[in-house]
């Protein structure tokens, strides 16, 4: 038995700054580069004071320290380069800010004022993370939420490595586009050891993105060391496993950052695909405080002082002035004038002075506008016209499954729209995927259906991302249960970023989830995922029960600037209705069907129930109203047709073939009662399936599911409560 060695031949390397590389920096880089850094260090230092004066509500993550590593790379790159950042990012933005704004002929040296364009930006971002309505993004986002897409930031996170898969999406996104702009993603050592780490790598590799990993490793999360955290302390394996070229750099010395962002953008340029900088920096203070982390006992104080002897600060003004690239006069003329800006940005929010000091009361945003912006306002649809089955000549339908539906549907819209992209596990494999629901696609649309791995939270922050971008990403999720493994990126970042960043931006994503129902697939791959998803309002979410609602409601999902979540039965897939031939129908979203009438009682149902409830009302005589939702997003639920059957009937029932704890009726319960309540005759009633999830026993999955014998019993039981016959 013998054993061979694997060789791995992705370039892992560090870069070494030599004396005289000081000299390849000429006056007009070194004097950007210097702005950068001085404007990060002193907008830092400003909010570390309103933090000492109480005056940041909630985190403010200092990166005094760390910020040579920031301006180096921005310093480096392109005026339109994108970024995105974690919780730690003012300094990033800062840089980015300035070096977006920072035009060719402007000299900070000889200008003893910043230009008004970057004075206005530091006023907004400080407003920002003070939560002020002429923040960025009204005040809402804060310190660890900050965006502004025409400086090409495109969202700061505070879920540790949150960021990552988004910033594979804004990255495809250019890359589809034809665009040549790099995106940076920072983030720091803690989350480099999170799952969403690792698979935006892979998705970044596999793809070959123009995407730039930044790691700050200011070598701890919070308290916990590097060492604390991983066997493998050499970080640089991570991407060199994902096959991504990576360089180790000194973050403390902004120059040799530079060179190393100027590596990077010719490698994503030359070579294709993503590389990765880490970047050995050091945060001078705790992580959201004022106070050295020794003070915790974490750290040593003699560790601290080692680092702060490297201050970027007296690096870059002593090595400038002494190579000739910038004189000190220089530098702290381009000091003086940031120093000035920062001041008159903090004064434009600040009265007072010292333990007196507040923000200005007229600054706050108005309470009213809390819920403004969790979805758009379908302004999309103005124009449209909007139609049901009925409103068509016999001659202008033809007769489909609801799996035809979905392929057709898609394929139509794809030929109208190039923004389109479908995502999935085996999309583009087996003629059509898993169960056929993109047969033909593939061949129609090279490089559109896109491939994935098994990496929901991965694809599903690429496809938010992307769409934040500008593309329409069609999701397809084999299994609804699998949206838990991607809750992050589906409900804390695609659910919340339009209302989160001020409705600065949409996130026009479509999510397809197939809910197997009686098929066999077990407790971990067959829950309606409405009832969750409800609990996030930035999302709509539609049931269709036929083919023909299929693609109307497909149809306004991508026309629809909000995400949303198309359910999909499998039971349904092989059901046959008349669909318009020309696939090009709209059904609004938020307008229940009508598909059966009655004066006895009301139904409320969706789904694979709507004909169940349709045949046992048949076999109990009629008279029952009976109600296809077709949108349930709490927001959204049409109860003006529910109000007006219910003040027909007075009694109602919401039937749902799913387990009690996912059911969504509940919620259409409590607003009924809000709503109507004169008008009912008795308690509103809900049919719905056990507590327990179904499992893989035959006679155990059809007792967790309702049926057409609950239907019956609880049409029976509302009639003899008010004294009917059924």
């Amino acid at each position: 038995m013998k054993f061979e060695n694997i060789n791995n031949e992705v370039t892992m390397q560090t870069l070494k700054l030599e004396e005289g590389d000081w000299a390849s920096l000429d006056a007009a880089d070194a004097k950007r580069m210097v702005t950068l850094f001085l404007s990060a260090r002193r907008f830092e230092e400003s909010i570390l004071q309103l933090d000492k004066l109480k005056l940041v509500h909630g985190p403010a993550h200092s990166s005094i320290g760390q910020e040579g590593g920031a301006a180096g790379c921005l310093a480096g790159l392109p005026r339109d380069t994108m970024i995105n950042g974690t919780h730690r990012a003012h300094h990033q933005c800062v840089a980015k800010m300035i070096n977006a704004l920072y035009d060719d002929g402007f000299d900070p040296s000889t200008s003893s004022r910043l230009p008004e364009a970057m004075r206005t930006e530091l006023g907004h971002l400080m407003a920002e993370i003070l939560g002020l309505r002429d923040g960025w993004s009204g005040g809402r986002g804060g310190s660890m939420h900050l965006r502004r897409e025409e400086l090409g930031i495109m969202g700061t996170n505070a879920i540790v490595a949150g960021g990552l898969p988004i910033a594979c999406g804004h990255a495809f996104a250019e890359k589809a586009k034809g665009g040549d702009a790099v995106m940076v993603s920072f983030f720091g050592d803690g989350a480099l050891h999170q799952g969403a780490t690792h698979e935006a790598m892979n998705l970044a590799a596999l793809y070959e993105l123009p995407l730039i990993f930044f790691l700050e490793n200011n070598r701890y999360a919070v308290s916990m060391s590097v060492a604390q955290s991983t066997r493998e302390q050499e970080l640089l394996t991570r991407p060199q496993a994902h096959g991504i070229p990576s360089i180790r750099v000194d973050g403390m010395n902004p120059l040799s950052v530079w060179h190393a962002a100027n590596w990077a953008l010719q490698q994503v340029r030359e070579q294709g695909g993503p590389v990765f900088i880490q970047a050995d920096v050091y945060r001078y203070y705790h992580q959201s405080s004022a106070i050295p982390g020794s003070a915790f006992g974490y750290r040593t104080k003699q560790e601290e002082e080692s680092w702060r002897v490297r201050d970027p600060y007296d690096l870059l003004r002593n090595k400038l002035n002494e190579h000739g690239s910038l004189a000190t006069e220089q530098f702290d003329a381009i000091d003086n004038a940031i120093s000035e800006a920062v001041a008159a940005a903090y004064e434009s929010c600040i009265e007072g002075k010292g333990s007196s000091s507040r923000i200005r009361p007229e600054l706050w945003p108005d309470p009213e506008t809390v819920d403004n912006g969790l979805t758009g306002d379908l302004s999309e649809f103005e124009g449209v016209q909007f139609t049901e089955v009925e409103d068509y000549a016999k001659e202008d339908l033809e007769e489909m499954t609801l799996i035809e539906a979905m392929s057709r549907v898609m394929g139509a819209r794809m030929r109208e729209d190039e923004s389109i992209y479908v995502f999935g596990e085996d999309v583009a494999n087996m003629g059509g995927g898993t169960v056929g629901a993109t047969k033909g696609l593939p061949a129609e649309f090279p490089g559109r259906i896109v491939n994935t791995p098994i990496t929901e939270n991965g694809f599903c922050g690429l496809a938010a991302g992307a769409a934040a971008s500008g593309l329409k990403p069609i999701v397809e999720l084999m299994y609804s249960d699998f949206f838990l493994v991607a809750g992050d990126q589906l409900l804390n970042q695609a659910g919340k970023m339009r209302h989160l960043f001020g409705g600065t931006l949409s996130v026009p994503l479509v999510l397809r989830s197939r809910i197997p129902g009686h098929e066999g697939y077990g407790s971990q791959h067959s829950m309606d995922p409405a009832g969750v998803f409800a609990l996030f309002p930035g999302w709509r979410i539609l049931a269709p029960s036929t083919a023909f609602d299929y693609v109307g409601l497909m149809n306004s999902a991508l026309r629809c600037q909000d995400p949303v979540l198309i359910l999909e039965p499998q039971e349904l897939h092989r059901s046959k209705a008349l669909v318009p031939k020309n696939l090009d129908h709209f059904i609004p979203i938020g307008q229940a069907h009508k598909v059966a009438e009655g004066d006895r009682l009301t139904l409320l149902t969706t789904l694979t129930m709507v004909e169940t409830c349709r045949q046992v009302a048949a076999k109990l005589g009629g008279g029952v109203d009976i109600v296809d939702l077709r949108t349930l997003s709490l927001r959204d639920i049409d109860y003006e047709t529910i109000g007006e059957s219910i003040r027909k009937t007075g009694k109602v029932a919401i039937v749902e073939q799913t387990t009690r704890g996912a059911s969504i009726g509940s919620h259409i319960a409590d607003e009924i009662q809000r709503r109507f309540f004169d008008y009912l005759d008795q308690p509103v009633k809900r049919v719905t399936g056990g507590w327990a999830p179904p499992t893989v026993s035959k006679v155990l999955e059809d007792a967790a599911l309702a049926n057409e014998h609950d239907v019956e019993a609880v049409i029976r039981e509302m009639l003899a409560d008010s004294g009917l016959a059924a």
